[in-house]
């Protein structure tokens, strides 16, 4: 069995993006990437960017059937043809991944859930952890420009729910506030600004709390 499991992020939604991308063979991975997009765009384009990305892999390996997974309901269901596509360039890229899925024998797409795409959602993470971040320099930032963050950018730009913010550390030692949507993943790196770094801070309390008792 060959699968393809894919993710696009942006940062902020839209801004810099980057995707990620596993191939695996029979539990066996193949082939891994994570790539930051030269253009801006949207979660969207970074999301239907990285299943082409795959998709063109996969040929390359000589691939000719496969079942691709991915958590963006929205790029799994135009792609499936049963949700409409209203936006111009998303019906770009639709078409180039329509073409690209003729050159298979046969496919199958399955939305999963972000857990079950880790690998993918971590490689579009790693792609995105670079200092020309501008969410890192909200000490830049009025006051005014800060309250418009914290309004529009604690909910999930694709289902519109409450985001999960919590603390994660790197290898380098950095520590950054990981902003995610219970349903779709990854989102971005949060500005390390109030209410943030209470509501990330709270988050690791409770789950210290957790582990001791």
């Amino acid at each position: 069995m060959k699968k393809i499991q894919f993710d696009g992020a942006a940062i902020p939604n839209p801004g810099k993006m980057g995707i990620g991308v596993v191939l695996i063979e029979d539990k066996r991975l193949i082939a891994k990437i994570s790539q930051k997009l030269p253009d801006k765009g949207t979660n969207n384009i970074a999301e239907y960017t990285a299943l082409l990305t795959g998709l063109t892999k996969a040929l390359e390996l000589g691939w000719k059937h496969i079942i691709i997974e991915g958590d963006s309901k929205l790029v799994i269901n135009q792609v499936k043809g049963a949700w409409k596509i209203n936006k111009a360039h998303l019906k770009r890229l639709h078409a180039r991944v329509i073409k690209e899925l003729s050159e298979f024998d046969s496919y199958a797409l399955n939305w999963i859930p972000r857990n079950k795409n880790s690998a993918a959602d971590e490689l579009a993470s790693k792609a995105l952890r670079h200092k020309a971040d501008g969410y890192h320099r909200a000490e830049t930032k009025t006051k005014e420009a800060t309250k418009n963050v914290i309004t529009i950018e604690t909910k999930c730009p694709k289902c519109n729910g409450d985001c999960i913010f919590k603390w994660q550390e790197f290898n380098d030692g950095s520590r950054h506030i990981r902003q995610e949507c219970p349903v779709h993943g990854f989102i971005r790196y949060a500005p390390k600004i109030e209410p943030y770094l209470t509501i990330a801070t709270q988050a690791k309390k409770k789950t210290i709390q957790k582990e001791l008792f």
